[in-house]
């Protein structure tokens, strides 16, 4: 007989932790046709900001339009306008003029156009230590003593875990003082340090564990060797350490390197609109930018290069910059390390974090030196990087310099086609006797309106969406829930899942290594067409051979949090399978109602598993994180019964704020639409946010016949009743 198993042991009520990110915000660019009016294209022009020198690095102002030649991607183009700007005057530079470059012409207004005079200068101060917050205030002051301008506005943002603005653009010089004296006032943490110095001790203990471990492989080769047991036990122990400081380590690279990148394409974004020339001043100790954000920063360069920012990179810590290079050799030594042991053990032992972490750690080496990251961003945006040196005097002058006197040229690019591909910018000087500084290029990628900028390896998966038929080469499996009422609609969390045996992996036999690589897209559109969320993120994965097989058995999920008003929608997910050019496109319907001061319940889940999150980086608003656990939903997968197993289902219950009845849930189970078993449940009481986050296990002992499974969950609270359903397939 179905019997359904209730009661406190079996439902628990579990406070709710920390949030998905939703995508972070990217700055739009131009668009290609796609789908009704979704994405349009718009008329493309690249203007470039050009600081000209002669050989003793003084400025030169009586540059023509025939002085120079502009190449993208190698093609001559043909220069559409040309322009002295300085702070006195913007003075148009044609290829024949015999004017003096600082003399207005005739028919040049007398008065600037004060709207193409404007220069926005952002300081950007980035998690800097003593010596570095003393550095940067120390520029920050110098820039301050000189005489810009009354056409200079000057912002002061912090960059932590976010961007926070600290003083809005202003020429109040006493008020930005006052930004730069409390932004360099917020002191880090001190433990860094600290978990540093354990690490390095630990690093210097395994190498020595390492060269003990193969002088007795090789003693083991040509007869027996002995064994230390106690050695054995430290060593194992202070590589589990070590794996996690490894890790930890790992993880903060990531969430810097997001929190970074991300926030500096806003701040680009924000300034877009604005013609002329905007400067960022960023001051840091070092830009991560690991693997799986290499296209994210090479999108900030192509953006602040569209958006006409250029940035100049202060290495804050001034001389102190061999650590840099002694972190990017660690992890490269790491990674050899790793793959020796395993080629050394040849399976004879359990494959390790750092050995599972080899190809990604020697790839991440590259980019692990975080100064070379920030030269990259300078010098490819026209701006210029200064490290090396505790006199910030002589660098801020060269800022001021450059943003008071400059060339503006623009071009109408002859390569139309936005194909994802990075466009490089060359402008030669045909005169001996100047030194030219420019951009370096841009991503010729479109832009959708009101949505985050396209990343390149978008571009095939929005071409997907409008080929005919649609691709659908593999399986994908999406699902949208619904939670909580906010003030800008209702939360929703989206849940996108490949499985991965559906990828394409391939196989290096000399390293014994697999790699695969997959993109996932997801577009939000309203009943008018338009996009109004756009979600994305690319997964190249990579490790030992020996994990492939059970690697395949499981899934990439991808979950995403965003908030919709009521109304209908439609939702486009596509997958792409990069190593074969494969695609899956699935399209489905989003209703969302408006439910006022009802009684109201959540989308109901049947969940997979429960993954185990870090407390201690958690919030409480993400609904499918809770005490020490995050819910992976099944979105279809047939379920097969095992002994002592049983079926979880999820929920969340809004109840009537300020009622005195009691909610109650009833818990009913079909099979092709029969039912089979109803239960009645009372709830406990609301949480402090005012919600019964609920999970319900059913013995799956008790699902006997394989088939079509439907559960049916109501909830009732006084006169009122809310009902949701989920299903699953219990397989033989």
């Amino acid at each position: 007989m179905f019997r359904l198993r209730f009661g406190l042991a079996h439902f628990l009520v579990c406070a709710l932790l920390c949030p998905v990110l939703a995508q972070t915000p990217q700055p739009p660019q131009q668009k290609p046709p796609l789908q009704g009016e979704v994405l349009r294209i718009g008329a493309e022009e690249v203007l470039l900001d050009i600081v000209v020198r002669d050989k003793k690095g003084r400025g030169i102002r009586d540059l023509k339009a025939g002085d120079i030649e502009i190449y993208e991607d190698g093609v001559k183009q043909e220069i559409t306008s040309f322009r002295l700007v300085n702070r006195e005057a913007v003075v148009e530079a044609g290829s024949n003029s015999t004017t003096p470059a600082n003399a207005p012409k005739t028919n040049v207004p007398s008065t600037a156009d004060p709207t193409r005079q404007i220069n926005l200068v952002s300081f950007v101060f980035e998690r800097l230590s003593p010596d570095g917050r003393r550095n940067a205030r120390m520029a920050a002051m110098e820039f301050l003593k000189e005489e810009y301008g009354p056409n200079v506005m000057v912002a002061i943002f912090a960059l932590d875990q976010r961007l926070s603005a600290i003083q809005s653009f202003t020429s109040d010089r006493d008020r930005i003082k006052t930004a730069v004296d409390r932004v360099i006032g917020m002191a880090p943490s001190s433990f860094a340090s600290e978990s540093q110095k354990i690490r390095q001790e630990l690093e210097n203990f395994t190498k020595a564990d390492a060269t003990a471990a193969q002088s007795a492989a090789s003693v083991g080769q040509g007869g027996a060797s002995t064994v230390n047991g106690g050695a054995f036990a430290d060593a194992k122990a202070a590589e589990v350490t070590l794996n996690i400081l490894r890790l930890a380590d790992d993880s903060a690279r990531q969430q810097q390197g997001q929190a970074s990148i991300f926030s500096l394409l806003s701040l680009i974004e924000g300034q877009k609109k604005l013609l002329g020339r905007k400067t960022v001043v960023y001051f840091s100790e070092g830009l991560q930018v690991p693997p799986n954000l290499k296209d994210a920063f090479q999108t900030t360069i192509s953006s602040a290069n569209r958006a006409n920012v250029s940035f100049y990179a202060m290495d804050a810590r001034g001389l102190q910059t061999q650590s840099d290079f002694d972190s990017a050799k660690e992890s490269l030594n790491s990674a050899v390390a790793a793959t020796q042991r395993q080629q050394r053990t040849r399976g004879g032992e359990a494959v390790t974090v750092e050995q599972v972490k080899a190809f990604d750690n020697a790839e991440s080496a590259i980019t692990k030196n975080t100064q070379n990251n920030l030269a990259s961003l300078a010098e490819s945006t026209g701006g210029a990087f200064v490290a090396n040196t505790n006199d910030f005097r002589t660098p801020m002058k060269r800022v001021l310099a450059e943003l008071n006197s400059y060339y503006e040229a623009s071009y109408s690019p002859t390569g139309k086609e936005f194909d994802g591909k990075f466009r490089t910018i060359t402008v030669k000087a045909l005169r001996p006797d100047i030194v030219l500084q420019t951009r370096s290029g841009y991503f010729a990628v479109p832009t959708m309106e009101g949505v985050a900028q396209l990343l390149p390896y978008e571009l095939p998966m929005l071409a997907a969406l409008s080929a005919k038929p649609l691709p659908r080469d593999f399986d994908i499996r999406q699902q949208i829930l619904h939670f909580a009422d906010r003030p800008n609609g209702t939360q929703e969390m989206l849940v996108l899942e490949v499985p991965l045996a559906n990828l394409t992996f391939k196989v290096d036999e000399t390293t014994k290594l697999y790699s695969t690589h997959c993109s996932l897209l997801a577009l939000l559109k309203n009943s008018e067409g338009r996009v109004v969320h756009k979600f994305s993120e690319d997964f190249p994965l990579d490790g030992p051979t020996t994990r492939l097989e059970a690697l395949k058995k499981g899934n990439l999920v991808f979950t995403r949090a965003f908030d919709v008003p009521p109304g209908r929608y439609t939702l486009e997910t596509v997958a792409h399978d990069r190593e074969t050019n494969k695609k899956a496109v699935r399209r489905s319907i989003l209703l969302v109602p408006n439910r006022g001061e009802n009684l109201k319940m959540s989308s109901v889940s049947i969940i997979k598993r429960i993954d185990p999150i870090d407390q201690s980086s958690a919030s409480d608003d993400n609904p499918f994180r809770f005490q020490t656990g995050k819910i992976i939903p099944n979105l279809g997968e047939p379920i097969k019964p095992v002994a002592g197993s049983e079926l979880g289902i999820y929920t969340v219950i809004y109840p009537l704020r300020g009622s005195t009845d009691k909610p109650q849930l009833i818990l009913e189970v079909l099979l092709d639409g029969q039912s089979v078993a109803r239960g009645q449940l009372e709830l406990p009481a609301p949480d402090a946010q005012g919600r019964i986050p609920y999970i319900a296990r059913v013995p799956l002992e008790n699902f006997k016949t394989a088939g079509n499974y439907e559960i049916r969950v109501i909830t009732k609270q006084g006169a009122q009743a809310v009902e949701e359903h989920a299903f699953f397939i219990i397989g033989s």
